[in-house]
């Protein structure tokens, strides 16, 4: 039986909930643009399509771990590189994010920034728990070599 199976499936849906509530983002929260006066997505469509192959990667991951299994440090790497650059940008953007009119929505986009970093954590902390495991029981498991 399979015991990670569950942990593969969850970091699955997890990748598509949070692709999912970053393009919410993109939608409620424009970026204003000094140079088209008006609503300005590009940075979140930027950000929207390097992670658009985590849900991808999650799936093999789940589907056939054993033949996808040396993905999974280019999944945490990407993890990282992804967050980094996101707090980043919103460094250099900060006075978009503290201009917003609305205060409900600067919480919700604080609150959902923040959500998703602690998630990210996890899956990555979980797809470092698979790739250990699944070595463990590679390197246990008999080479059959037909002799």
């Amino acid at each position: 039986m399979d015991v990670l199976r569950p942990l593969r499936v969850s970091l699955f849906f997890y990748e598509v909930l949070r692709l999912l509530v970053l393009v919410i983002f993109m939608v409620l929260v424009p970026m204003e643009s000094r140079y088209q006066g008006g609503a300005f997505h590009f940075p979140y469509v930027i950000y929207l399509s390097s992670n658009a192959l985590f849900p991808l990667m999650a799936l093999f991951i789940w589907l056939k771990p054993e033949e996808h299994l040396n993905y999974l440090p280019l999944y945490m790497a990407g993890k990282v590189i992804g967050g980094v650059s996101f707090y980043i940008w919103e460094l250099f953007s900060a006075r978009q994010f503290l201009g917003i009119e609305n205060a409900a929505m600067g919480v919700i986009l604080i609150g959902g920034t923040a959500f998703l970093s602690l998630a990210d954590i996890f899956s990555i902390w979980g797809a470092w728990i698979i790739k250990n495991r699944f070595r463990k029981l590679l390197e246990t498991v008999p080479e059959s070599g037909g002799k």
